[in-house]
């Protein structure tokens, strides 16, 4: 028998016209932070700038988001406290959440396929220091210098090999809403829970 939480979510799930919690975050969430990317310009190459252009995009300007917002569904924030093990407390970079579902979301700026990415990124996930009641996240990685081809093909290298879950190396071949310089990975927790992430690259190279 589904538990109230899951009938809620089937229910709200209906209400917004999407037919799972994946095509919810694919197709709303996802799909919102590329059409927000496409107008926010290049005007910055400092993570947490990028990032708040992101925000205020999502609260002023996107038509998938920002209606959502004012009414009060779709709960923006940023910089986020979240419980995390051992009684401590992690700060997510974005959280996206509407009752039942969050997505929490992980940026970093990159020259290069650097470890960051994995280490203060991915790893943050699989420890269970964000999104520890969720079976979905994101990771976006602000490209600020270097070959944005190169550095994510070398990424999906050096995932592979971290806590990745056997058999689904596939997903790495998968792109997310059809954006070119994205992929998809699935990793073990530390709790043996799984956690599916979707990983967005965005092109900051400032001109000249």
């Amino acid at each position: 028998m589904p538990t109230r939480k899951e009938t809620f979510m089937t229910f709200a799930l209906s209400r917004l016209e999407f037919p799972s919690k994946e095509d919810l975050f694919e197709n709303l969430f996802l799909a919102a932070i590329i059409d927000s990317y496409r107008r926010i310009g290049k005007s910055s190459i400092l993570e947490e700038e990028i990032r708040d252009m992101f925000i205020a995009d999502f609260e002023q300007a996107n038509p998938m988001t920002r209606d959502l917002i004012k009414d009060k569904i779709l709960i923006l924030n940023w910089e986020r406290w979240i419980n995390a093990p051992g009684d401590k407390k992690t700060r997510a970079d974005i959280s996206l959440a509407i009752s039942g579902f969050e997505f929490i979301i992980e940026c970093k700026r990159l020259k290069s396929a650097d470890s960051k990415y994995i280490d203060e990124g991915i790893k943050r996930f699989v420890q269970l220091k964000y999104a520890e009641s969720d079976s979905y996240a994101g990771m976006m990685g602000f490209v600020i210098g270097g070959d944005i081809g190169r550095i994510v093909e070398t990424l999906k290298v050096k995932i592979k090999d971290f806590h990745y879950t056997a058999g689904l190396e596939s997903l790495l071949e998968k792109n997310c809403v059809n954006w070119k310089h994205s992929f998809q990975s699935k990793h073990n927790r530390d709790n043996d829970t799984p956690i599916h992430l979707f990983h967005l690259f965005f092109d900051f190279i400032q001109p000249g």
